[in-house]
């Protein structure tokens, strides 16, 4: 063409499948000094040294797999099982003024529960039920204070509806008995509950015919604790003191009462009598979470069930949730464990918005003076800290920052030292290959390629070592809103694709085309892997746009021009390899199934309509609820006219041979993880962090050398 523009499914080569001679692309000269096979090889071939290395200490039990080692709970011949439900009791509660909490939970196995509903934060009416009903359920009670309105199911009725207990214990030649769950009319002809005369503070006597007894505690506010507290602590040590031989206590949270979706107790003591010793203290697990100390509402359910030693009925393979189980070799300190899980994880949520506009507070005015002073250095360190955000993200989990008495400075401060600190060492090894800016500076890729490369490696082994980074990370899994508990998700997933297109720009406009083919191939189909394999990424939402990037990419590399046939050749490959992940998950048999299977399930259940509407529901309503999302959209809508249109300030982009292919490559990703995941915009924005941020530094002018 005239303007010089290229089809962006082409990379230009030498005859001799080499690099091409550097004619004058768009926007002036190549960038000075030859580029460098051997750069992109050692940094395509630290990334999947390092992704090996982690799997092979997984097998080795050297590293953390993603599941834990666990144990099933142990029962008695002829079990009992109280549940005492407590909304609001969380595990900054559980201390030296709640003797018999404390007691409870350093002698019998803890976990921070999760109590996460249809909405962000549950009441304890739709707590009890989602017990009741072994799902998450909302029947819209109305405000989750001691006034709130149980409905619970039918109108006016007076019990709630328990039909995943009750069904499974009748059959079983048992019952389940409820104490303080009884809605009564109050003056005003509203129902209420009454636990401080028929639940835990009214001492009931227990129905001894009965294997499962629901316990209603009452509601823990903030502010007005203490003496709630000390009642219903005193009324836990009159229970533990009465049950009858053979009987596990389980001590929950049921519900938030502060207006945040942070993480409560759970502890199982137990059982007691009819055996010599107790069991020893432990972390809990469940298979619907996958993380030592982590556990989920809907696990009560099940473990309900099992503790009772009743089979959980024709339904039960369909519940969400799973049985707990106790974590082989764990910490000492099961409950400290637990609490300090708890409340990195609520903070983790709590501070994002803040911690993420403290950051964009301080690091974009610099981007803004960088232009206005016309200085490359401040430009380039700038937006190399950016670049390195989302690991330093994770890595800032290595430092328990929520241990500190003001979790948000110590937060915000960690991953922005950290992350300058990658930026540092970034530049650093770039600078060793030749200046990276000024006059003479090597490939404009080069620290792009470097920050992309070290943001592979720290997600790639996260998920692989069992996401425990993620799962404490702003940038995370998001635990307590129910998010993901294990694996990549969508946020990882973004900044993984974007970290991916740079490098494999860098790896198109560096090596030859038999080479680059190669490097595609293997950095691809290795990304592929990590975010299918049960064992680390087990996220159905990323094959397909996996896929389609890496197929694009190979055929730039072939110097294979796309066309239509080209390019329904790779979206029909990706949904096949989609479809085969999904299969051979569902293959391992319904307790070993991550997200992948669970949705073969669902589809011969005939419920996969109904999960793909939920989620296209979901991801419009992200667009919907959080207005600032249509900033991604916008930068998406930018993005696509830049590649398309080409402006002529965009010249310098074009400059390296690989940036075109990757650009379209990126749009054709982008779109496929949008429309395939509930909160694609998420998985859009971050990836256009990663992107945009690479683009500012193959932007930035040539200027002053480093040390001018």
């Amino acid at each position: 063409m005239g303007d010089g523009r290229r089809e962006p499914g082409s990379v230009p080569r030498g005859s001799d499948g080499g690099e091409a001679a550097p004619s004058a692309p768009p926007g002036g000269p190549p960038s000075a000094g030859p580029r460098s096979p051997r750069a992109a090889w050692g940094l395509v071939g630290t990334v999947l040294l390092s992704w090996v290395l982690a799997a092979v200490a997984v097998v080795t039990d050297v590293a953390p797999a993603h599941a834990p080692d666990t144990r099933p709970l142990v029962t008695a011949t002829d079990p009992q099982v109280v549940l005492v439900g407590i909304p609001g009791l969380t595990w900054d509660l559980v201390d030296e003024d709640t003797p018999t909490l404390r007691s409870l939970a350093r002698t019998g196995r803890s976990a921070a529960l999760v109590v996460r509903g249809p909405d962000e934060v549950t009441c304890a009416a739709d707590a009890w039920l989602t017990v009741g009903t072994g799902t998450r359920t909302d029947r819209e009670a109305l405000g989750c204070g001691p006034d709130a309105t149980p409905p619970w199911g039918a109108a006016d009725a007076p019990d709630p509806d328990l039909r995943a207990l009750t069904g499974p214990v009748e059959a079983a030649g048992g019952c389940v008995a409820t104490y303080g769950l009884t809605a009564t009319a109050d003056p005003a002809g509203r129902p209420q509950l009454d636990t401080a005369s028929a639940g835990l503070l009214a001492g009931p006597a227990l129905d001894r015919e009965c294997r499962v007894h629901l316990l209603a505690g009452p509601t823990i506010l903030e502010g007005d604790r203490s003496d709630v507290l000390e009642a219903s602590d005193a009324a836990l040590a009159d229970l533990v003191a009465d049950l009858p031989d053979g009987s596990t206590l389980v001590v929950s949270g049921m519900g938030q009462t502060a207006g945040r979706p942070d993480a409560q107790v759970l502890v199982v003591h137990g059982p007691t009598g009819g055996s010599p010793d107790l069991p020893p203290p432990a972390q809990l697990s469940s298979g619907s979470t996958r993380q030592t100390g982590l556990v989920q509402l809907v696990d009560l359910t099940p473990t309900l069930l099992s503790l009772a030693d009743v089979p959980p009925g024709p339904d039960g393979a369909a519940l969400p949730g799973s049985p707990v189980t106790a974590v082989a070799g764990a910490t000492t300190d099961p409950a400290r464990a637990a609490a300090d899980l708890a409340d990195v994880v609520s903070d983790a949520k709590r501070l994002a918005p803040w911690t993420l506009g403290a950051l964009a507070v301080v690091l974009l005015p610099l981007l803004g003076l960088a232009g206005l002073l016309g200085s490359r250095r401040l430009l380039v360190g700038t937006t190399a800290t950016v670049m390195a955000v989302p690991a330093a993200s994770f890595l800032a989990g290595l430092v328990p920052w929520w241990r500190a008495g003001q979790p948000w400075p110590a937060l915000t401060v960690t991953v922005l030292a950290v992350a300058a600190l990658v930026a540092a060492l970034a530049v650093t090894l770039a600078h060793r290959a030749g200046p990276v800016t000024g006059p003479g500076r090597r490939s404009p890729l080069l620290l792009p390629a470097v920050l992309a490369a070290a943001t592979l490696v720290v997600l790639g082994v996260d998920t692989i070592w069992s996401s425990r980074l993620g799962l404490v990370s702003v940038l995370g899994l998001q635990p307590v809103t129910a998010g993901r508990f294990y694996g990549q998700g969508n946020v990882g997933f973004g900044m993984l694709l974007g970290a991916l297109l740079v490098l494999l720009a860098a790896a198109l406009s560096w090596l030859p085309r038999r080479g680059a083919a190669l490097a595609v191939a293997l950095l691809g189909g290795a990304s592929l892997l990590l975010g299918a394999a049960p064992g680390a990424g087990a996220d159905f939402g990323s094959v397909p746009a996996t896929a389609v990037v890496t197929g694009l990419l190979l055929l730039a590399a072939l110097g294979l021009r796309w066309t239509w046939r080209s390019l329904l050749l790779v979206a029909g490959g990706s949904a096949v390899l989609a479809l085969l992940a999904m299969v051979l998950d569902w293959l391992r048999g319904p307790e070993r199934r991550t997200h992948l299977g669970a949705f073969v399930q669902s589809a011969l259940d005939g419920e996969a309509l109904g999960i793909v509407t939920r989620k296209l529901e979901q991801s419009l309503g992200i667009l919907v609820s959080y207005p600032l999302s249509w900033l991604a959209v916008a930068a998406l809508l930018a993005v696509a006219w830049v590649v398309v249109r080409r402006p002529g300030w965009s010249g310098p982009l074009w400059r390296e041979p690989g940036v075109a292919p990757a650009a379209g490559a990126a749009l054709a990703g982008m779109a496929a993880a949008w429309v395939l995941n509930d909160s694609g915009i998420a998985a859009v924005a971050l990836c256009l962090t990663m992107l945009l941020a690479a683009g500012i530094l193959l932007l930035a002018p040539e200027g002053e050398a480093p040390g001018r």
